[in-house]
């Protein structure tokens, strides 16, 4: 029984990492033949007209998947709807992503990874630590968020709490993009200067504050 349980988190690991090496060879030739950038973005949301805060919605939902880089995605939501509604959307989005692809790696990996983890990283399975380095490395404008979404499945780190840690971290991320891509239309203004220093002291404080948030690894 125990042989077939292990044969059966096997080849649903085999399945996660065929998932990944699909998406990743589709998302290449996709990604070849579209513009990435935020005015590209912005005219293909508009055209979906009153449409255009789902269809954004569901883009960003969908983006780990065709690798389409978040922060693209997040200015061009403060050039479409503004820093306010931008940073709405793009939350919902990031966190419909977030929780699209843990689910993904906990239904399929979780099992196979579980007790072949370091030592050093078994504190994941800590539900408070785990949710706490979650919500740090989402606030960090510069770590890519798909890995944590899927280490984070991997682990055993609970549902509500992956949730709450994505929301937490990310919206401050988001509001910063936002707020930036909306001063793009101004560049050199106040809100322009203002939201580059958000984004800066969004990777500083973090860093500031490594010690803390890093020391029960020691």
């Amino acid at each position: 029984m125990q042989a077939t349980t292990t044969a059966g988190a096997g080849w649903r690991f085999g399945l996660f990492l065929g998932v990944l090496a699909v998406t990743a060879a589709g998302a290449f030739v996709i990604l070849r033949h579209v513009p990435l950038s935020p005015e590209a973005v912005r005219q293909a949301v508009q055209a979906w007209g009153a449409l255009a805060p789902l269809a954004y919605i569901g883009l960003v939902a969908v983006r780990p998947f065709v690798f389409l880089p978040s922060i693209l995605l997040f200015v061009s939501a403060g050039l479409v709807f503004g820093p306010w509604l931008g940073t709405l959307y793009a939350v919902v989005g990031g966190l419909l992503a977030a929780l699209l692809t843990f689910g993904l790696a906990r239904g399929l990996g979780r099992d196979f990874v579980q007790g072949r983890l370091p030592a050093r990283l078994q504190k994941l399975q800590d539900a408070e630590w785990g949710a706490g380095l979650i919500f740090a490395l989402h606030l960090v404008p510069v770590v890519p968020m798909t890995p944590v979404s899927y280490g984070a499945g991997l682990s055993r780190v609970p549902l509500l709490h992956f949730a709450a840690a994505v929301l937490g971290g990310l919206t401050p991320r988001v509001f910063a993009y936002t707020f930036f891509g909306d001063a793009l239309l101004d560049v050199g203004s106040p809100q322009f200067i203002a939201a580059f220093a958000a984004l800066g002291a969004l990777i500083l404080v973090p860093l500031m504050l490594r010690k803390r948030l890093f020391a029960r690894w020691g």
